[in-house]
This record gives C-alpha cells, sequence and structure tokens, in this order.
C-alpha cells in the first residue's frame, strides 16, 4: 500500500489546488472589474471638466450627498441628514454629518474638512469651476458649530431655491484638508496615490496617465465594503473597440454610448454571446426641429402652427427607432429624465398630424400655390422656400434622413424644403450665426433649470427667444423650486410652437455578467456608475442586474389632463385629443432549486390603449458551481494520475 501513497497523494492535492478556488467562490463576483472610457482630462475633483474624469473621481471621493439611482430624490451620503432655516434675508443651510466616514488613510472625515473645501471653491471659483456655481452664489458665510455640523448662510434673495441649492452640493466633492494643504499646487490633476485620498468607496493604488487607474475597495467605506474588490478603469479610444473588447472578455463595461446605427451595429457584434447583455436607457438630449422666429413668415405663430400640423412626428420617430428606440420628444424642452419637472406633452397629443387643418391655415395666410406648379408662394407673389439645415449623411441620430422626411411631409401641403445636410463645423457655424430657416438639432439639458436657455439675455439662448412673461416664470422657477413655474414656462413654449420636439434617443451600453453580475443601471448614467460599482445588494437589498424603463420615467412627469390639451391649443376642443397614461403593475415569482434561486418578474404596462407584457427572469447560483468543481476535480484526478504514477515508476 505504501507504494501507491505517493500517486494518491499527488492526486489528491493536484485536484483540490486545481478545485479549491472555484469550491471557495465560484463567482468571480470576488473578483475585480475592468471598466473602459474614454480618456480623462484631468483628476482633481474640484477642477475637472468632462464626465470621464468623474467617472474615475467618483469612485474615489464622495459628496455631502446624492441622488439616488432614481436620477430625481436626493439622499444622505458623508451628511446624515440637513435642514433648512430662514431667517428675513437669510436662509441657512445647516449639515448634520455622519461620524463613522474616515479617510483612506485613516483619518476621520470632520466638518473641518467639509468648511476647507467650501472656502477653497469660493476663494477661486473660476479655477475651481467642477462644483455648481449654485453652492457659493448668495454664500455671505460658512462655520462650523462642532465637529460633525456645517452652517451655510445665504442671501436668500441671491441664492438658489432650496431644492436646487441642496442639488449643487451632489456635484461637490469634499476634499481632506490634511492632505491638500501639504499641495503645492490644488488646481493641477493629481496622479499619486498619496494625494489622491477621498472617502469612497475606492483606494488609488496607481495612475498611468492615458492609460489606466488602478483602485481597490475601501474595507472602511461607510456603506460598506463594495462587491467588486478591485477596479481597473482603462483608457480605450473608441465605442467599437470597445464593443470588441466587451465581445473577447477584456473589459466588463463601460462608458461607451451606442444609439441608431451605432446600436445596430453593437447588437450583431454581442448578438451570439450569452455573456453580454446591453442596458438601455433614455438619454439627457431631446432632438428638435427649431423653428427660426426671427425669419419673416415664421414671425406668425399661425405659420409656425401649420408646419407642426403638416408632420406626423409619430411615425418619422417609429420609422427610424422603432417602439423602443426613442421616447417621443416633448413640445416642452425638459424630458421625461426630468420626472415631475417635465410638462410632458408630445407632438401628437397636442398638434395631432392634420394636413388638412395645415393646407387650411396657409389658405387662411394666404401661402397659395398662384402658379399651378404644386408650389405655395408668399402672399406676395414670391415663390415659398423654406431651408433646413442638418447633419451630414451618415449621422448617428438619422438626423440626415429625418430631414428628408420632415421635407417630404412639408411638400404635401406644398411647401418647398430645401435641405442642406452639413459637416459638423460647417453646420454649428451656421446653427451659431442663426443661418437658417428651420434645424434639426440636438439639446442636453443637465438640470430642469436649463429652462433659463430660452430666457431673455441668456448665453445658451441662442435661438434668441424673448418673452418677459415666460423670463418671469422661469425666474420663480428657480428661486422657489416649485415645478409649478417650470409647468407654465413649458406652456409657453409649447403654445410658440417654434421647438418642436421630435425624440429623446435611447443609448446603450453592453455589459458582461460573466464575472459580476450586480450591476445597478441609473437612468442618470451607464450600467457602470457610482451605485453599480457597489452592487446591488449593497444599494438596493436584492440581486442585480437592475433595470430602469422609458415608461417608468414617463410616469414621474406631470401629464396633462385632456382639459389642459385643449387650453393649449383651442384647435382640440371638439375633439378626443390622446392623453399619456402610464399604469404599472409588477408581480415577482420566486423559485429555489437546491443552490440557485430564479426571479421571475412579470410587468405590465397600459400606455394609452397598449397593453405590454414583459418577464425578465434573473438566476442567481448561490453555494457552489458543482458541474464545474466536479469538472475541476476530475481535470485534478488527471494531473495528479500522471505526476503520482511517474514519481511512482522512478522509484
Amino acid at each position: 500500500m505504501r507504494r501507491y501513497l505517493p500517486p494518491i497523494l499527488a492526486l489528491v492535492l493536484v485536484a483540490l489546488t486545481v478545485a479549491a478556488p472555484l469550491v471557495m467562490g465560484v463567482h468571480a463576483q470576488d473578483a475585480g472589474v475592468v471598466l473602459a472610457t474614454p480618456a480623462w482630462k484631468t483628476l482633481n475633483p474640484l477642477t475637472y471638466r468632462t464626465v470621464y474624469d468623474d467617472i474615475v473621481l467618483g469612485k474615489i471621493y464622495d459628496t455631502l450627498v446624492k441622488k439616488w439611482v432614481d436620477g430625481v430624490t436626493i439622499k444622505p451620503e458623508l451628511a446624515a441628514s440637513w435642514e433648512f432655516k430662514h431667517e428675513g434675508n437669510n436662509k441657512v443651510l445647516v449639515f448634520h454629518l455622519r461620524k463613522d466616514v474616515v479617510w483612506h488613510d485613516g483619518q476621520p472625515l470632520t466638518a473641518d474638512d467639509v468648511v476647507y473645501t467650501i472656502n477653497l471653491v469660493r476663494s477661486k471659483p473660476q479655477a475651481y469651476i467642477a462644483p455648481s456655481k449654485y453652492v457659493y452664489e448668495g454664500l455671505l458665510d460658512v462655520t462650523e458649530p462642532d465637529k460633525y455640523t456645517v452652517e451655510l448662510t445665504y442671501d436668500a434673495t441671491k441664492a438658489a431655491a432650496d431644492r436646487f441649492l441642496l442639488e449643487a452640493f451632489t456635484t461637490l466633492y469634499i476634499v481632506p484638508k490634511h492632505v491638500w494643504e501639504k499641495l503645492s499646487d490644488t488646481t493641477t490633476s493629481l496622479s499619486k496615490p498619496e494625494d489622491m485620498i477621498g472617502c469612497g468607496p475606492f483606494k488609488v493604488i496607481e495612475v498611468k496617465s492615458g492609460q489606466y487607474v488602478k483602485l481597490v475597495a475601501f474595507d472602511k467605506y461607510f456603506r460598506g465594503k463594495p462587491e467588486v474588490d478591485s477596479l481597473l478603469i482603462k483608457v480605450v479610444s473608441d465605442r467599437n473597440t470597445f464593443a470588441m473588447m466587451v465581445n473577447t472578455g477584456e473589459v466588463d463595461a463601460g462608458y461607451f454610448y451606442f444609439f441608431g446605427k451605432l446600436l445596430e451595429s453593437l447588437q450583431k457584434t454581442v448578438a451570439n454571446n450569452p455573456n453580454i447583455k446591453i442596458y438601455r436607457c433614455p438619454s439627457t438630449s431631446t432632438h428638435m426641429l427649431v423653428l427660426n422666429t426671427h425669419k419673416s413668415f415664421f414671425q406668425n405663430v399661425e405659420f409656425r402652427k401649420a408646419i407642426v400640423y403638416a408632420i406626423n412626428i409619430t411615425a418619422i420617430v417609429t420609422k427610424y427607432y422603432g417602439k423602443d428606440g426613442a421616447i417621443l420628444g416633448t413640445m416642452g424642452f425638459l424630458g421625461p429624465r426630468f420626472g415631475n419637472y417635465s410638462y410632458y406633452v408630445p407632438k401628437e397629443e397636442v398638434y395631432p398630424y392634420n394636413p388638412d387643418l395645415a393646407k387650411k391655415i396657409l389658405d387662411k395666410l394666404g401661402y397659395k400655390d398662384v402658379n399651378g406648379d404644386g408650389w405655395r408662394e408668399t402672399p406676395d407673389g414670391k415663390p415659398l422656400v423654406i431651408d433646413m439645415i442638418t447633419r451630414a449623411p451618415g449621422d448617428s441620430f438619422f438626423r440626415d434622413a429625418i430631414a428628408d422626411e420632415i421635407a417630404n411631409y412639408l411638400a404635401k401641403v406644398g411647401i418647398k424644403v430645401q435641405v442642406e445636410k452639413l459637416a459638423s463645423s460647417v453646420y454649428w457655424s451656421r446653427w451659431g450665426k442663426m443661418s437658417y430657416d428651420m434645424a434639426i438639432v440636438g439639446y442636453v439639458p443637465g438640470s430642469p433649470l436649463a429652462l433659463s436657455w430660452f430666457t431673455t439675455g441668456d448665453p445658451g439662448n441662442v435661438v434668441k427667444y424673448s418673452n418677459p412673461v415666460y423670463d418671469a416664470l422661469v425666474s420663480k422657477f428657480v428661486t422657489s423650486g416649485d415645478p409649478k413655474y417650470a409647468w407654465e414656462a413649458e406652456k409657453i413654449l409649447i403654445k410658440e410652437c417654434f421647438l418642436i420636439g421630435l425624440y429623446h434617443p435611447i443609448v446603450a451600453t453592453p455589459y458582461r455578467v460573466d464575472k459580476f453580475k450586480d450591476w445597478v443601471a441609473s437612468p442618470v448614467g451607464l450600467t457602470a456608475g457610482y451605485w453599480s460599482v457597489l452592487g446591488s445588494k449593497l444599494v438596493l437589498g436584492k440581486a442585480g442586474p437592475v433595470e430602469f424603463s422609458a415608461q417608468a420615467l414617463i410616469k414621474n412627469c406631470h401629464l396633462p389632463t385632456k382639459e389642459e390639451l385643449v387650453k393649449l391649443n383651442p384647435d382640440l376642443a371638439g375633439t378626443t385629443p390622446t392623453v399619456t397614461t402610464v399604469t404599472k403593475t409588477s408581480a415577482t415569482t420566486i423559485v429555489k432549486s437546491g443552490t440557485t434561486t430564479v426571479y421571475k418578474t412579470t410587468t405590465v404596462t397600459e400606455t394609452k390603449k397598449e397593453v405590454e407584457t414583459t418577464t425578465v427572469t434573473t438566476t442567481v447560483a448561490g453555494g457552489t458551481n458543482t458541474g464545474l468543481i466536479a469538472g475541476a476535480i476530475i481535470v485534478g484526478i488527471i494531473i495528479g494520475l500522471i505526476i503520482g504514477f511517474a514519481a511512482f515508476r522512478r522509484k
């Protein structure tokens, strides 16, 4: 028996060696995750300029408050609570800090760090541009009554409304005073791990400029250690390379959007890979047809209405984006991503496609086909030709083709449209100079305050719209935060008909689920955002991936009643306007089989007259994967036999 002991021991040893990692943790859930991003510019939490900078910094540093995964709710972060006090012309914002937050070097976070950060930013706002200006606009004083309390006193006549002021602090990363006081320059990009001390979920291990950042989970993070043990954030040059890297498993997820034609290509690339899912969410952008109200015929709102009635936006969007590639654009500018601030009204609900009514309006205004050539002339007998600019052929959002569709619809009511498809630089030059009659453009509002882009004299008011009533409503909205003022302002835009909502694109990105499964999707960011790398179990208390639907977002908007729509457009009187209504119900069935749990969620969404039922099945493996381990043991046995018997023969 002793003769056979060496091969037997070798067999057992090798088998256990091969199988042990799998037995102790079959999931790569505990291993590192690789994220891809375009190149960042500045790794400084107070001076960064791009979203790609923030992608890295958001894993290292933290804010007093943070937007929740729904993209709307503001929840406590470094601050456990807060309150507003209104004292005459002053407004006082008080933050009560958590007492269990420590920096990556073990030092506690205190009010001293918060006061230092705020005073640093307000000392050179032109340099520390990352935080919202509303953090310091109207700020009179900032004090620390005790170690874990911060008081900020504002001039109430200059400060933003309570909600917007609080939201501003979601953009301010707090930095450690004991580290930053030693920096020779606090405005430049940081690269040394010892200088990049934060209190966020991950610590910096290494920074390779223009290539990658290595991070490791912070085990003393106040929310608990992230499910992801380590992160490698690497620079990838373009989205096509990224798609291939996800497909081969070189990266797990990243920060590249796909939409329109690009999404079609992506779906073909990853179609046969069971380890890849595609996360989809509505973009913040709103694509619109803008009518230049400074051109003679567009100065008349009735003429603008005729244009709106003549175009079937729903048919165009469905043709190029299908049923789930985009959300119908709102005529009120703020899309569904802005929740209750959005007065969501797709064009067809308030100005339904009606070419006959368009013709009647044009005839009444004196725009008629005088010479019988099929095209209308102006009231003074000149040819009516409208110039429309859009992007060059190949545009990922189909804007070149959509311009042709719009021109074809207008041709049916006798309006000739000359479409100019321009290269990017030429297009933006023409847009800035308002050298067009109509233009297809994409706006990307970052907050509801973007309504100010259409106030008189605002730098963002490229279309030079001016309306004192609108200005007053937006001003009240900024200082009060009351969404009713936003709705009233949006109603004016709807009635004015110079911004025709086309669509809000649904953007997408691929992510792998073979290594890490608990991605947390959020309507304000990609799958690989801040909440996701913590893991959905830690954040939401349930296994991921967790996704959000477009209809769920629309449900949070203000949806006007039929009566409201008739007030917006009296032409609807006597008709039955279509109203967006969303009813959503869900049921979850939990089925357990051995160590595997299957969550089957059936969601029924009723929108208008359509009923859509979606069933999502998520399988979460618990314990060990017996098939994989058995295979590993068999391999181990074979290797052990070879080694063991080789040793036996040498005897």
